[in-house]
C-alpha cells in the first residue's frame, strides 16, 4: 500500500504541483519523505512535459511553415498574428527570462503547463531544464513546510 501512496503524491506532483505536499500528509508522510516524493513527481513531470512539449511544439512549427509557404505559393499575403497577448507574453518572457517562468508559474500554474511554456520559449537556452528542476526541488521545501507547519494539513 505505501508504493501506492508514493505513486499517487508523485502523480499529483506532476498534474498539481502545490497541492501534492497535502496529498503526501494525509497519507502520513513525515516532511521528509513529503519533500522527496513531491520533489521526484515533480522533476518526472519537468522531464516528460519539457521534452515532450519540445517535440510537440517543433511539429506544430513544422506545420505552420508548411501551410504559411503553401499559401505564398499560391498568392497569399501571409497574415501578421501579433495580438495582445502575444505582446503581454514577449513582455514577460523579457522581463523575467527562465529563472522568473520557473519560479514564480511552478507553484501558481501545474507542471505541465509551466514546462511546455518553458519549452515553447526558452528550448534554446542550455540554463532552462536545470532552472525547472532546481524550482521544482525549491518549491518542494517550502511548500511541504508551510503546509506542514501553518496547520493547513489536519491528521
Amino acid at each position: 500500500m505505501e508504493a501506492m501512496h508514493a505513486i499517487a503524491v508523485m502523480s499529483a506532483g506532476i498534474l498539481k504541483f502545490f497541492f501534492s505536499a497535502i496529498v503526501s500528509y494525509r497519507f502520513g508522510h513525515s516532511y521528509l519523505e513529503t519533500v522527496l516524493l513531491t520533489s521526484a513527481g515533480g522533476c518526472i513531470g519537468i522531464f516528460i512535459f519539457f521534452l515532450g512539449g519540445r517535440k510537440v511544439l517543433e511539429w506544430f512549427r513544422i506545420r505552420y511553415v508548411r501551410k504559411r509557404t503553401r499559401a505564398t505559393e499560391r498568392g497569399e499575403k501571409p497574415r501578421r498574428i501579433f495580438t495582445r497577448t502575444n505582446r503581454s507574453i514577449v513582455r514577460l518572457k523579457r522581463a523575467y527570462g527562465v529563472k522568473g517562468l520557473a519560479f514564480i508559474l511552478t507553484p501558481i500554474l501545474s507542471v505541465p503547463l509551466t514546462s511546455v511554456l518553458a519549452a515553447k520559449y526558452f528550448r534554446h537556452d542550455r540554463r532552462t531544464l536545470p532552472v525547472l528542476l532546481s524550482s521544482v526541488v525549491l518549491w518542494s521545501f517550502v511548500l511541504s513546510a508551510v503546509w506542514k507547519f501553518t496547520g493547513g494539513v489536519r491528521p
